[in-house]
């Protein structure tokens, strides 16, 4: 989805801690930081239940020749139950457009003359966009949208959907597929930023344009490498609206996403696909679901 092309930001280190859970009365280890094996993709047991399902990290925005999907990865899926994505498989267009809309106004009342021309310099330089087109193509469009779906101007055919890629997977196998939020959630994050706050993500994502492509590149090759934690960190430490507002993005996300993610492997043998921004760190999911008494061990891809 283009709602997530934006940097995932993550939480910084933690240290090795044990949980008592009362529930259990076991004592039930964290993985210490960063993971010393780690994976994409990562394999969740039940200490209560014979059922296996699997936690993969996604990148919403990769170019093909970071795209990881080797036929393991696809056997998981065609073996899986249900399949559990962020939304419930590509939504339709309709029902996206009107979210992503303004409900009155322009995208420019966000912004000052001086940022104005700094948009229209940044989207003919970097995306060979005329003021004219600019203007007439997202003037109506919220201000994260329209700069999200200009940005992906630059990548048009270079790029894979590991969403539309499950999606089809499912489909042919007649798998059921579940979605952890609506559509209507997720742009709610966006929604509840301040004007000031989307005006500032606007121009930090414009202001230093070799900088973002060169973030984007790494953040690829770690990936690549199947760093979780790492990429995690380094998204983390960078500076800017989105760490500011790291709990909306990311740890809140997680947490209102385990009670979903424990009723569905306690009772199905699922696979699970999100964001990978969504794996490392404290609150991320991996650690989130060893604190509830899962075991999550990485899968070697």
């Amino acid at each position: 989805m283009i709602f997530h092309s934006f940097r995932l930001r993550l939480c910084f280190a933690l240290i090795l801690c044990l949980i008592i859970f009362s529930f259990t009365n076991k004592i039930i280890s964290e993985d210490p930081f960063p993971f010393k094996e780690s994976s994409l993709l990562w394999k969740i047991e039940n200490p209560n239940s014979k059922k296996v399902s699997y936690l993969f990290g996604t990148m919403h925005l990769i170019e093909k020749k970071y795209f990881v999907f080797p036929n393991k990865l696809k056997s998981l899926i065609e073996k899986s139950s249900v399949l559990v994505m962020e939304l419930n498989g590509i939504p339709d267009q309709s029902e996206v457009l009107k979210y992503l809309l303004l409900n009155e106004g322009s995208f420019f009342d966000y912004f000052n003359e001086k940022q104005k021309d700094s948009i229209l310099t940044w989207a003919k330089n970097e995306l060979n966009i005329t003021p004219e087109i600019f203007k007439s193509t997202f003037d109506k469009f919220k201000p994260f949208v329209a700069i999200q779906m200009a940005t992906q101007i630059q990548f048009f055919g270079k790029t894979e959907s590991y969403e539309l890629t499950f999606e089809n997977i499912a489909v042919q196998k007649k798998i059921e597929i579940i979605g952890l939020e609506t559509i209507a959630q997720q742009m709610a994050v966006f929604d509840n930023l301040s004007k000031e706050d989307q005006t500032q993500m606007v121009m930090e994502g414009i202001k230093t344009p070799e900088k973002s492509k060169n973030i984007l590149l790494q953040m690829q090759q770690m990936y690549q490498r199947q760093q979780i934690d790492s990429l995690y960190l380094m998204i983390h430490e960078e500076e800017g609206i989105l760490q500011k507002k790291e709990a909306d993005f990311l740890e809140n996300r997680n947490k209102n996403w385990i009670p979903q993610i424990k009723e569905i492997v306690n009772t199905k043998k699922a696979f699970i696909a999100v964001g990978a921004g969504h794996l490392g760190g404290k609150n991320g999911l991996i650690r989130l679901l060893q604190q509830e008494g899962y075991t999550i061990t990485p899968i070697k891809l």
